[in-house]
């Protein structure tokens, strides 16, 4: 299933059913259908984070050390959990500058197995699971790792993880972890009931979470050259 990089192109514009990648003459697939990337090695590498300049991955994971510092942690001495962890990015990123251990965590079989191709050894351990679903077996084995910090880029929000998701990810954290997670602006309007916005807002006020930095910052291009905006959150469990 070899995709010579040279013949992948982006379509454009998007429309109501979002961005597509040409892979050749014969082949177009959603830039959303990762099992199809997934199964080319680098290809979402080279579609996303080259192609369309998606930094996410470098901002969460440079917002997780600070988060780590300002609640007076070593890196290097804590467990994390990557949610959404794909093709193992953030992950890479988080053990090159220290992160003692990292515990992946997503839907799709066809990242993990996208993760061990081109990145083994960067996870500790790496988990298929919904967390948003009630799979005790899941949040069996993810209570085993006694995780101290969460940290996710894009996962959560509109298709992908609903707020119920994480949610339940604080569950399994101690009072004082940081976290730290890139979200779409459009699913932080707080007008919607069932977004993001909403989720986070009520997470504060009834004391599980407190935000310490909310930051805006350009996210990706679209497949016509339009930025997409998404909002960097760090906070910290507090109970």
């Amino acid at each position: 299933m070899a995709t010579s990089f040279e013949d992948v192109r982006l379509v454009g514009p998007p429309n109501a059913d979002g961005e597509y990648v040409a892979l050749g003459d014969s082949e177009i697939v959603h830039l959303h259908d990762y099992t199809r990337i997934y199964a080319v090695p680098g290809l979402y590498e080279h579609v996303v984070q080259e192609q369309l300049q998606c930094c996410s991955p470098q901002v969460a994971a440079q917002g997780f050390h600070r988060a780590a510092a300002r609640a007076g942690l070593q890196a290097s001495s804590i467990t994390v959990l990557d949610v959404g962890a794909g093709t193992g990015l953030v992950g890479e990123l988080l053990a090159r500058d220290g992160v003692a251990r990292i515990v992946g965590v997503d839907a799709l079989p066809a990242a993990r197995a996208a993760c061990m191709r081109d990145r083994p050894g960067v996870y500790g351990s790496y988990l298929v699971g919904d967390l948003a679903s009630g799979d005790s077996e899941l949040w069996t084995e993810l209570r085993t790792h006694e995780l101290e910090g969460l940290v996710s880029a894009g996962a959560f929000g509109g298709t992908h993880a609903p707020p119920t998701a994480l949610v339940n990810a604080l569950a399994v954290l101690p009072q004082g972890a940081p976290i730290v997670l890139t979200i779409d602006e459009r699913w932080m309007d707080t007008s919607d009931p069932d977004g993001f916005g909403i989720a986070v807002q009520r997470l504060a006020d009834e004391g599980d979470l407190e935000i310490v930095e909310r930051t805006r910052f350009r996210h990706r291009i679209t497949t016509t050259g339009e930025p997409v905006f998404y909002e960097l959150l760090i906070g910290m469990t507090t109970r």
